[in-house]
């Protein structure tokens, strides 16, 4: 049966309020309400009613749709509509707009099931929040909080949805500052965020890629898992990776990041890898970092080596300016191999170390400031093994004299990186062992700098006997 709107819709408005035989209590049917879309001042939908055995009737709607769910915050948009209301089914069909206080979904196709207050948007599928934040998919469902359904809306979002937060939701920036891509992300209640398969996730302040992440908004926490990488962006850079890595921020800005598992983390000024590293963040850099675990801890940087079962690095404004390695300590360095043969590295060990560095003029062609260790510390059964390059050989390389020592304390002092003194206190035995000058050797060397060599025959070939 076909009729002209203007009957059909005083056989609308009763049929479509007509409640549904055998629902439970408290849920609810989306009885269509038609407001038309006019077109020269005309209303141009077009509606047919078709009265089913049930005693009610399948709607369908044409030339343009602009309804709403009696008694609802939701207002339906469309070329056409369907409504089967046996099947507690709405059909939205091209250029679909839904629009509610929580949520605006627009698509090439909306199917709503209304009975599970469940509605799936698919093609070219556009959703945004009242804050402003918005996202993109092929495809996505939403379930809406509803009395005697659920209390909490979910939204899913899937075959690589991309997400821009707003910046009321992601921080005080002049536009939109975080971008979530995956496979598939789900928002509960517009707190919690899951996303999973080939997660990136772009912020202001660092890029994150996993295989799993969780988001709780309202806390500002976020955990990465299944191989895991978080690089600092900015002035200094930093990479952290591990097994698992968990983000804590503070009015949307990172504040601590922890890395549990083989945790590897990276800078200009040190490379620091443990079981677990927690790093600190001060205006987006690094302000302190802690490593611990039992595979042990290890702070590896240009001019030390060392490895404890925990370390403590002090690096204000990201640069190291102090670490503490504690339980077992070790470190080493390399000696000056412009000067001395090297063939092992110089070390130091103790139940404790403290390293300090300063800042001194880089090398050529480098320019500006480099850090470099000013004073190592060994406390409690305490050894080192430092060369020191021979006097008087100047030109090139030569084999160092060592010095070994053991004691309660021992302190180095070091010039341009390299070892000046040593002290040692307390319990103070060692060795010094200098190699001694071949003036032999010297003196030839130095008269063939001055005399040319006369060629030298060749000496005759052996008789044969």
């Amino acid at each position: 049966m076909r009729v002209p709107l203007v009957a059909s819709m005083a056989i609308l408005a009763f049929s479509l309020l007509t409640p549904m035989v055998g629902r439970a209590q408290g849920q609810r049917e989306c009885n269509v309400e038609l407001s038309g879309v006019r077109a020269k001042g005309q209303l141009t939908t077009a509606t047919t009613i078709i009265r089913q055995p049930s005693g009610r009737n399948n709607v369908w709607m044409g030339g343009g749709v602009d309804a709403v769910c009696a008694g609802t915050d939701q207002r339906l948009l469309s070329d056409s509509l369907e409504q089967y209301p046996d099947q507690s089914l709405v059909i939205l069909i091209g250029h679909v707009h839904y629009i509610e206080n929580r949520i605006k979904l627009d698509s090439d196709r909306l199917t709503y099931y209304t009975n599970e207050e469940r509605i799936v948007v698919e093609g070219k599928v556009v959703g945004q929040t009242p804050a402003g934040t918005r996202f993109t998919a092929p495809r996505a469902e939403y379930l809406r909080a509803a009395v005697g359904i659920r209390q909490r809306s979910r939204l899913t979002a899937g075959s690589r949805a991309k997400v821009w937060l707003s910046p009321k939701d992601a921080g005080e920036s002049a536009k939109d500052t975080v971008i979530l891509n995956a496979d598939r992300i789900v928002s509960d209640n517009d707190s919690l965020v899951y996303a999973t398969g080939k997660v990136t996730i772009e912020r202001p302040d660092l890029v994150a890629t996993s295989d799993s992440a969780f988001m709780d908004n309202g806390n500002e926490f976020m955990q990465l898992s299944i191989h895991p990488v978080i690089t600092g962006v900015g002035e200094r850079s930093f990479t952290l990776a591990g097994e698992f890595i968990d983000t804590w921020s503070k009015q949307k800005k990172l504040t601590r990041v922890l890395a549990r598992g083989t945790a590897k983390a990276t800078s200009k000024e040190v490379t620091l890898a443990a079981d677990s590293i927690d790093l600190r963040l001060k205006d987006q850099k690094i302000d302190h970092a802690y490593a611990w675990g039992p595979t042990r801890a290890r702070a590896k940087s240009a001019e030390q080596d060392i490895l404890a079962d925990s370390i403590d690095i002090a690096m204000p404004d990201q640069e190291v300016q102090e670490v503490r390695a504690v339980r077992k300590a070790f470190a080493e360095s390399p000696p000056d191999s412009t000067k001395i043969i090297v063939t092992e590295p110089d070390w130091i060990r103790g139940d404790t170390i403290i390293a300090r560095f300063e800042k001194i003029p880089a090398v050529a062609p480098d320019t500006g400031t480099r850090n470099v260790v000013r004073e190592i510390v060994s406390n409690g059964t305490a050894k080192s093994y430092y060369q020191v390059a021979q006097s008087g050989v100047k030109d090139k390389p030569a084999l160092p004299n060592v010095n070994y020592v053991t004691g309660r304390v021992i302190t180095l002092s070091f010039q341009q990186g390299k070892v000046k003194d040593v002290h040692v206190k307390d319990q103070a035995v060692g060795a010094y062992a200098e190699v001694k000058p071949d003036s032999t050797r010297l003196r030839a060397d130095s008269t063939a700098k001055t005399t040319k060599k006369k060629p030298v025959a060749p000496s005759p070939a052996p008789k044969k006997p």
